[in-house]
């Protein structure tokens, strides 16, 4: 069973995009669905809000810059992915990217740290 309880920050980042956008989507529907007369057997809600373009035009607004706010966290993700340091897991043994000095594996969520190259010297 895959661990899940650490997660690395690009996967982290890539999770809050995907539900941004998922949910961005599912409430633009749902605004349109209600304005269209969809959901009429919801009671007291579905035909209070039939034909309401307020209601819509709230959730289409709410809905796009959802989804606009899942782009530009992809868009970062990715940019931010193409510089991180690859490092080997030493659990699973698979390459995985390093955001920082301490980050989660992608694979299996084995908690790393990133260690300088060069030593710290005394000055005595």
């Amino acid at each position: 069973m895959k661990k899940t309880d650490r997660l690395s920050k690009i996967k982290r980042m890539r999770s809050w995009g995907n539900w941004s956008m998922g949910i961005g989507i599912l409430s633009m529907y749902t605004g349109y669905a209600f304005f269209a007369g969809y959901l009429d057997f919801i009671p007291l809600l579905g035909p209070l809000l039939k034909g309401s373009y307020a209601f819509m035009t709230l959730l289409l607004i709410i809905g796009f810059l959802l989804t606009m706010g899942a782009t530009v966290l992809f868009m970062i993700s990715g940019m931010v992915s193409t510089s991180a340091p690859q490092v080997e897991c030493p659990s699973c043994k698979k390459v995985t990217k390093m955001l920082g000095k301490e980050d989660a594996c992608m694979f299996c969520g084995q908690p790393l740290k990133l260690e300088d190259e060069q030593p710290q010297q005394n000055h005595t």
